[in-house]
């Protein structure tokens, strides 16, 4: 299924870009079914997950998204501003469009892959139910990946365990804020400014786009590294993943080195293992292009920041599970070398930043989180009981502690009040939480886009905004 959405994706953005040969969309057509095809051979081993166990999932990925406010019956958070307007934008303008803003014609230009289903759907029969795919689309991915990975853990009680962790995983992000406080924020994880990982239900309430394409490539490393997957579709996968995130796509990098050079040192890589990844590679070539247009208005740097700020941050976020984890990783059924690069991953990334903001330290830590989640699971599994002391005490006590930060925002679905889709264009939308930052990372000149990119003629759209962006007041919660 996943395989299947993304390559779809891809296709969907060469009809977005002005492609409209029926000859050119069928060969990509093809090209996905043939690559779907071998990535669902490649992971027969995962067997078959019983389809009771996928309705569970599903119907819980629905609530938690509900109560992330797609569907807007509770409060979604600030990033939804700009999501919404974006998904307008692209539903009511001609394929391709570029505004026309202070005189200039800008494409736009960003993951869009979580909106491109949606947009045709609005186009085809309105804002309801374009609103109404968004959410129906990324519950099925989300459901799909926690059925997914259920068969990391054999037993009835491992599999609930690791949904409790994953549930409860994050940073401890209450006691930065007791260390940096007295204060009360309604977002935890901004306790200090300029630093921070996101817990597993903030992904999913602000940025579901970047969480399932991390989560997607973590968990597919698990599968493999326990044998039920062929490194070829882990492989295969992580530049399909660019159009939805191309910073978990960045964050998942490492463990896909990892995997090559462990099948390498076996002797397990062979010619048939590269042709998935080769061919997912060039079908994902228009995707990648595509995001890389006018990249000199993102950018890369160092991230500057002051060392004690950073060592108390990854003493709260990193340190309470790495230390353990490290310890069993001897006994660990994924190899002692996968709590190794988690660390290291969530050790150096913070080092680097792309754009303007923290962007990539948020969501490249997304697929080695999802590992050090599921390791933390593995060692309360493996635990001999409660009445013996051992490293699950601590764990639990940190997952206990980590817990607060999802509690506070499934709480703000309830304290705030939901505010329907707004009306703005990209532009005004972004103005209203996020002035402060350029737009460059949403756009690109299109004196900049090489006109092979293009399929036709690009329409020029005015921007044309209301008085306001939404009815009633959208509130911002402190501490964002």
């Amino acid at each position: 299924m996943f395989a299947g959405w993304l390559a779809a994706d891809v296709v969907l953005l060469s009809a977005f870009l002005g492609f409209t040969s029926p000859l050119l969309l069928g060969l990509q057509a093809l090209a996905s079914s043939l690559l779907v095809f071998g990535l669902a051979r490649g992971a027969r081993q995962i067997g078959p997950i019983p389809l009771r166990r996928i309705g569970l999932c599903v119907a819980l990925a629905f609530v938690l998204l509900l109560l992330g406010g797609e569907g807007r019956l509770f409060y979604a958070n600030i990033d939804w501003q700009v999501r919404d307007a974006v998904l307008r934008d692209m539903a009511i303008h001609p394929w391709p469009f570029a505004y026309l803003y202070q005189g200039e014609p800008l494409l736009l230009r960003a993951p869009i892959g979580m909106y491109l289903l949606p947009a045709l759907a609005w186009k085809a029969w309105g804002e309801t139910a374009g609103g109404l795919m968004l959410l129906v689309q990324n519950a099925l991915l989300l459901g799909g990946l926690l059925a997914l990975a259920s068969p990391l853990f054999d037993s009835h009680r491992g599999r609930w365990i690791a949904l409790i962790v994953a549930l409860c995983f994050g940073g401890l992000d209450i006691v930065g804020n007791a260390i940096v406080g007295p204060r009360f924020i309604d977002h935890l994880e901004g306790w200090l400014p300029g630093f921070q990982f996101s817990s597993f239900i903030t992904l999913a309430f602000w940025v579901p786009q970047h969480a399932l394409a991390g989560w997607l490539c973590g968990l597919l490393f698990l599968l493999w590294r326990v044998g039920k997957l062929d490194i070829g579709v882990f492989l295969a996968v992580v530049p399909l993943t660019a159009l939805w995130s191309p910073l978990s796509m960045i964050g998942a990098l490492p463990w896909a080195a990892l995997a090559g050079v462990e099948a390498l040192r076996r002797g397990t890589l062979s010619w048939r293992s590269l042709v998935l990844p080769v061919g997912a590679s060039v079908l994902s070539l228009p995707a990648l292009a595509y995001l890389g247009m006018a990249g000199d208005n993102v950018g890369i740097r160092l991230y500057a920041y002051d060392f004690p700020r950073y060592a108390l941050f990854e003493a709260l976020e990193t340190l309470p599970w790495l230390v353990p984890v490290m310890a069993a990783s001897p006994q660990s059924r994924f190899g002692r070398h996968a709590a190794t690069l988690a660390g290291v991953v969530m050790l150096v990334i913070p080092q680097a930043q792309i754009g303007w903001s923290i962007d990539l330290m948020m969501r490249g830590a997304i697929p080695s989180q999802t590992v050090l989640a599921v390791l933390v699971a593995e060692i309360l599994v493996a635990s001999p009981g409660w009445k013996t002391a051992g490293r699950h005490w601590w764990l639990a006590g940190a997952l206990a502690l980590a817990a607060c930060t999802g509690v506070s925002e499934i709480s703000r679905a309830f304290r705030f009040a939901p505010v329907g889709h707004g009306r703005c264009s990209f532009f005004k939308a972004w103005d209203q939480g996020f002035a402060r930052y350029p737009k460059g990372s949403y756009l690109a000149p299109l004196a900049k886009v090489p006109p092979r990119l293009l399929g036709r003629r690009v329409s020029i759209v005015p921007v044309v905004e209301p008085d306001a962006c939404w009815d009633g007041v959208w509130r911002r919660p402190i501490g964002v």
